[in-house]
């Protein structure tokens, strides 16, 4: 036997050893997920929401409406993925209280639970044309009782207000929620201000920022975020829910974004933004930001979780930021190392399409990985089918660069399977980092992809719309390491 086939066998088994072991990340078989409002219904433009359900052994399940306690079945097989069509009621449009004098709160049941008999994992997109986004779904054992909200600024489209927005769905009965506002809603709760309920079992509210005094019309500048270096901005000033605090008694479901952003705020056009969140407890103080492929540059925000933050880009020392304060990148046009001197949230968009030279797709939203919440596999799956095309970053340390496998071959022999391609592999930066990293790209084709390595690494995957799709996107990080696995 040749040196070549014994080390293939040998990695082989460990991946075979391993999968047991490893299979973490977002791996689950009972989730809650909701879907925040897309935009607005113009020229046509029909919203569509789906369920993307991928499994490594054979599993079956059922999807449980909140709203009217219908249950939908479902099956996928091994190695293999389905998607489900779910009712666009389901969607979340209300925001905050009905009446903030008497404090009457907007508590719906627009959710799902979904449960199956094996492990799956679960993607979740919202799609109306030339505003999509998607998040990986976040299985009930790993919620947790603290987040906070990473949205973006205001923006204003004739008599249409998109907006931040931050979701939520109770997992268990009698749960205390506690909400501290960073800016004004649209239901004129004012920035600062602290809201408590009690949610139930499955049931839901969305906050929604407000749009500004004099926000300007689509295409012109607005404010809301400081530059690189500059000190988070005060709440009374802030103008979209990003540092907004949200505790429970009990774990909940929490989501957040935008209902449409242009990124930057000043340039054409905008998209939807949602991921959900990992718990505050998960976050972290080293992270990889990889450059999108097709785009000249990204905008990023790290969010501090507690006082004294200090940022750090790239080895230099950009702000220090107060619990709930942030600092934001506009235009980081490479691969970047941020640190920072305590845990922290890092929100990288992809920008609006007029702010690229090459013009490709809209904004969305995805969460960077810490470094030390890497996992060694991940099932994905490119969520939209046709006129996209769909990339998958994968940050890997180099100690493992050799036994990165995705669809069962190995991305360093440059022979790929289900359409797969290497478009590029990069040195990460290194700045202040104890291991050193690479970073592959890849171009893949829509359904369920398998990465798999002998080190822990980090997942994303993201495309860009083609020909009549040609302004839209999606993203999102393929789940990471959480403290209640």
């Amino acid at each position: 036997m040749s040196r070549l086939a014994i080390c293939t066998l040998l990695l082989s088994i460990f991946f075979v050893g391993s999968s047991r072991l490893f299979a973490q990340g977002y791996r689950g078989h009972d989730f809650w997920v909701c879907f925040p409002q897309n935009a607005v219904e113009e020229d046509g433009k029909v919203l569509s929401q789906s369920l993307y359900i991928a499994a490594e052994s054979n599993a079956k399940g059922q999807i449980v409406n909140s709203m009217d306690g219908s249950e939908q079945p479902f099956s996928v097989g091994a190695g293999a993925s389905t998607s489900v069509d779910v009712d666009t009621l389901l969607q979340i449009t209300s925001s905050g209280c009905k009446s903030p004098l008497k404090g009457l709160l907007q508590v719906g049941k627009q959710s799902l639970h979904i449960t199956s008999d094996h492990d799956i994992t679960l993607y979740v997109v919202s799609h109306r044309p030339s505003s999509t986004d998607s998040y990986a779904a976040i299985p009930m054992q790993m919620l947790g009782e603290g987040y906070m909200a990473a949205g973006y600024a205001p923006l204003q489209s004739g008599s249409v207000a998109f907006t931040s927005q931050a979701d939520m769905i109770a997992t268990e009965d009698n749960t205390l929620v506690t909400v501290h506002l960073s800016a004004a809603t649209k239901d004129s709760m004012p920035a600062g201000r602290t809201v408590m309920l009690v949610l139930n079992r499955g049931e839901t509210v969305q906050f929604q920022s407000a749009p500004s005094v004099g926000t300007p019309s689509v295409g012109a500048p607005s404010v809301g975020a400081p530059s690189v270096g500059a000190p988070s901005d005060t709440e009374k000033d802030r103008l979209d829910l990003t540092g907004s605090t949200i505790s429970a008694s009990k774990p909940i479901a929490f989501f957040t974004g935008h209902t449409c952003a242009q990124i930057p705020s000043d340039i054409y056009y905008c998209d939807m933004l949602v991921e959900m969140e990992p718990p505050m407890d998960d976050w972290g103080t080293s992270f990889i930001v990889p450059k999108f492929a097709e785009k000249d540059c990204s905008v990023v925000r790290i969010i501090a979780g507690q006082d004294s933050t200090d940022v750090i880009l790239d080895g230099v020392r950009i702000a220090q930021l107060s619990k709930g304060g942030f600092c934001e990148v506009d235009t980081l046009h490479h691969d970047a190392i941020i640190q920072t001197s305590k845990p922290a949230l890092v929100a990288q968009y992809a920008t609006s399409s007029q702010a690229d030279v090459q013009k490709v797709g809209d904004p969305f939203l995805l969460f960077v990985i810490p470094n030390n919440r890497f996992i060694p596999e991940v099932t994905t799956v490119s969520v939209v089918e046709g006129g996209f095309s769909h990339y998958l970053n994968v940050v890997v340390p180099d100690s493992g660069l050799a036994t990165l496998n995705i669809d069962g071959a190995f991305a360093a022999s440059g022979k790929l399977a289900n359409g797969s391609s290497v478009i590029s592999k990069r040195i990460a930066p290194r700045a202040g980092s104890p291991a050193h990293y690479s970073i592959v790209t890849l171009k893949v084709l829509p359904g369920r992809h398998l990465v798999r390595c002998s080190a822990p690494i980090a997942v994303y995957s993201y495309g860009f719309g083609l020909y009549t799709n040609a302004f839209d996107s999606y993203g999102h990080a393929c789940g990471q390491r959480l403290d209640a696995q």
